[in-house]
């Protein structure tokens, strides 16, 4: 069940190293979001909101996304994590960290926390993405691949272009339909900025760039030793996957595919998130059963139950 915050309230972001981003409350334990491909901070202000009551949160738009300035050094997760920290170091007041990660952003964490295994104290992700995309192309067929949406090139290039000639911009009510407008009613601050940021040609450079990254094996190899040797040791980290269910129905809506072909993609993606169970010995695995994707949108107070499990950690 999604929690209404029905107060009207104002978002002074603030900027650092080309970094767009807001800290909420103040706490003995900072809670640090990153956000899924193409996605900026707006999508969590109402969520930031909510936890601030318990903890300090900092959000905050990656290079490229939102208000943060576009960069023109490579898209690649060391690259993201390097600014990343230089953030977090500004903001930090010798508080418990604790990272959360929503899809490309739980790719980013999961990298930030085997860099920076020291100083991290804790690590949720929800439906992460990970450096196992490739076997989609191994145990798909062809035609199936193409279907899947798994490869988001060609609609991140298409998107490009729209935005481009400002195409995007007279579809903004179909916005609202799409993920992740359609999960939750937002505040009009929020909604404006998450659909400037949908319009806006950086958006899909950027999220192309980070995507042909991590795709890239020379970028993934870290993070898969990573997850083969444990190299959490016992840092906390709690794997939150959808239920498939509802992702596979989701799966069809979107992408138009048939049933068969939704379970097949289904259960390969549910087999490679959950290899991220391996990267600790402490990880703890749960099912959002109220969830496809957008597990924060869908299913807030799962996400805090897990939050409040690990601040006691």
């Amino acid at each position: 069940m999604v929690i209404e915050i029905v107060k009207e309230y104002e978002i002074s972001m603030n900027m650092m190293f080309g970094l767009n981003y807001k800290v909420f409350g103040s706490s003995k334990t900072l809670l640090v979001v990153d956000c899924a491909l193409g996605s900026c901070s707006a999508e969590w202000w109402h969520i930031a909101e909510e936890l601030s009551r318990q903890y300090k949160v900092l959000l905050y738009d990656r290079a490229g996304y939102g208000h943060s300035k576009f960069s023109v050094t490579e898209r690649n997760p060391e690259n993201i994590v390097t600014e990343l920290k230089q953030l977090i170091d500004y903001v930090r007041a010798n508080e418990k960290l604790i990272l959360i990660g929503h899809s490309q952003g739980g790719y980013n964490v999961s990298q930030y926390a085997v860099k920076y295994k020291s100083e991290v104290d804790g690590l949720i992700l929800l439906d992460p993405a990970t450096p196992y995309d490739g076997e989609f192309k191994n145990r798909l067929s062809a035609k199936e691949f193409k279907k899947s949406g798994v490869d988001k090139t060609e609609l991140l290039k298409l998107q490009k272009q729209l935005a481009h000639i400002g195409i995007i911009k007279l579809f903004k009510g179909a916005l609202k339909k799409q993920q992740p407008l359609c999960y939750y009613e937002y505040s009009k601050q929020a909604e404006k900025y998450i659909i400037q940021s949908l319009c806006n040609e950086n958006t899909y450079q950027t999220a192309i760039d980070e995507y042909l990254c991590t795709h890239n094996d020379k970028n993934t190899l870290d993070l898969k030793n990573a997850i083969n040797n444990a190299a959490l040791g016992m840092t906390p980290v709690m794997l939150l996957t959808h239920s498939s269910e509802i992702y596979i129905n989701e799966l069809m809506k979107y992408t138009h595919i048939d049933l068969e072909t939704a379970n097949k993609i289904e259960t390969v993606w549910q087999e490679l998130m959950y290899r991220y169970k391996n990267i600790s010995n402490n990880t703890k695995h749960i099912t959002a059963n109220q969830s496809g994707h957008f597990i924060h949108l869908t299913d807030l107070e799962l996400l805090k139950t897990c939050i409040e499990r690990m601040a006691l950690m």
